[in-house]
């Protein structure tokens, strides 16, 4: 177990952000979303369930690594914030974590990272983040055990598509029709069974919630091993967030989400109605159009290594960083947390000097400008941490070309920004600062850009690789 004043330090971070130990009452008020949430725990309750409470809160991951309590950042974007459900252990497990003193358990009372029996549910009950350019909820296969290896790996698989703006169904948007998604009552019920999600679905609406706001998390039975074993799978439900209209809403909204969270055990053994593997939304639409601004691309390629001298300069390659979670689960391999709403690439790896002289060019497609994505955004990034040091979105990429191409009328679908040690105010630039633990890239340590595209307008999801530009980079110095 670490140190007291550790467990303070993390606390501190949690209520500074708007965490909160939880209250002894059974079901302390929390905001109406449509119904009554205390009635609907009651309800499930009247149904056989034991019902444990737990919370939803901002997760302050650069923090916990810089710490020594988590072990990666796990490609954190910068762009955005994440909350997770901490979750009440299982009734008579013996252990709040595996591994006490980690960011498994940061108040010694509810899982970041969680076991279920094949017959339980977590549900949320609450209202979503006001008006934003993203969020979503999502729950992942965070880590398994290995029999051949004889060991736990971290897989951080997503098992299906997300909850997003454009798919949640909430007071707002019922049954999953058009309308406004934020700030409006919505539940989710995460579970692998189908009868399970029935009966939670009829306790709601006896609580006075109408089944147009239920949505369903689908944990698939034939992907992952459930139960409380100490070889059983364990989970981990985020939710995401990008980009609020009014700054000042969404920070109070990060604060103090109002949501309720819960873990539903029967008290009694009922026969299983699996669910299967849900479909998924279907990348692509077969829009190309992004490579006809191949030529104006080459045409800024050209402008920049002539500005900042092509003698010094190297060209990082792009390739795609991470594939989607069934691809993961199948090959057990580790994907950080990936999201089917976006695309996710890098660079090669590079070093970046504190000489003025060395930086980096990062300039492509602007692709919510073609329509490809709703927001995109690039991240530079540790290499040792995965941390996520600072990102550029497409917010603020308009008019960067035209410096560069004046005149040319693709310039207005492209954009350029500088990557350095010191900017110096200069406009169009990212500090990368050293020093700093995780906040920043120290001189001698690796880093790489990455770049998201988040939700297609078509599809829903994130834009197939196969329709996009690449984005990409060059680094100048004194000496290549």
């Amino acid at each position: 177990m670490r140190a007291r004043s550790t467990w303070l330090v993390v606390l501190a971070i949690m209520l500074a952000l708007g965490s909160a130990v939880p209250c002894g009452s059974a079901y302390q008020q929390a905001p109406q979303a449509g119904g009554d949430a205390g009635a609907f725990a009651a309800a499930l309750e009247q149904d056989g369930f034991i019902v444990q409470e737990g919370k939803l809160e901002i997760f302050p991951i650069i923090d916990l690594y810089n710490m020594g309590l988590s072990s990666s950042c796990f490609g954190n974007n910068p762009s955005t914030p994440y909350a997770v459900f901490f979750v009440p252990p299982a009734p008579g497990q013996a252990a709040v974590s595996d591994t006490p003193g980690d960011a498994a358990t940061l108040d010694g009372r509810t899982l970041v990272n969680y076991r279920l029996r094949p017959d339980e549910a977590i549900v949320m009950v609450g209202r979503t983040p006001p008006a934003c350019s993203y969020f979503s909820y999502r729950s992942y296969l965070f880590d398994r055990f290995f029999p051949d290896a004889g060991e736990r790996r971290v897989v951080f698989a997503s098992m299906g598509d997300t909850l997003n703006r454009m798919t949640i169904r909430t007071g707002g948007t019922p049954d999953g029709q058009a309308g406004s998604p934020f700030d409006q009552a919505t539940i989710i019920v995460i579970t692998a069974d189908q009868g399970i999600d029935q009966r939670v679905r009829a306790a709601a609406q006896a609580a006075g919630f109408p089944v147009s706001i239920i949505n369903t998390d689908v944990i698939p039975p034939s992907l992952v091993n459930m139960g409380l074993e100490s070889d059983a799978d364990k989970f981990l439900t985020i939710l995401r967030l990008a980009f609020f209209q009014d700054r000042q809403a969404g920070l109070a909204y990060m604060k103090d989400i109002p949501a309720r969270v819960f873990r539903l055990t029967p008290k009694e053994a009922a026969p299983l109605n699996p669910y299967g593997v849900p479909d998924l939304r279907v990348r692509g639409t077969g829009d190309t159009s992004e490579f006809d601004l191949l030529g104006a691309l080459e045409d800024l390629r050209q402008a920049i290594l002539a500005k900042h001298g092509s003698a010094n300069a190297k060209e990082l390659a792009t390739s795609v960083w991470l594939y989607e979670g069934l691809d993961a689960i199948q090959r057990g391999i580790n994907v950080i947390g990936e999201n089917r709403d976006t695309s996710y690439l890098r660079t090669e790896e590079f070093t970046l000097a504190a000489d003025p002289d060395e930086f980096l060019i990062v300039y492509g497609v602007n692709h919510a400008a073609t329509g490809k994505a709703t927001y995109s955004n690039f991240s530079a990034y540790g290499v040792a941490g995965l941390n996520g040091i600072g990102a550029v979105s497409n917010h603020e990429f308009a008019g960067t070309a035209e410096a560069y191409i004046p005149g040319n009328p693709a310039a207005k679908y492209l954009y350029v920004w500088k990557i350095s040690r010191s900017c110096d105010g200069g406009p169009n630039c990212l500090t990368v600062p050293w020093g700093v633990k995780a906040y920043g890239l120290d001189l001698d340590k690796p880093g790489f850009i990455a770049f998201r595209a988040y939700l297609e307008p078509e599809t829903k999801v994130g834009p197939s690789w196969s329709e996009i530009v690449y984005d990409r980079v060059i680094k100048f110095s004194g000496s290549n």
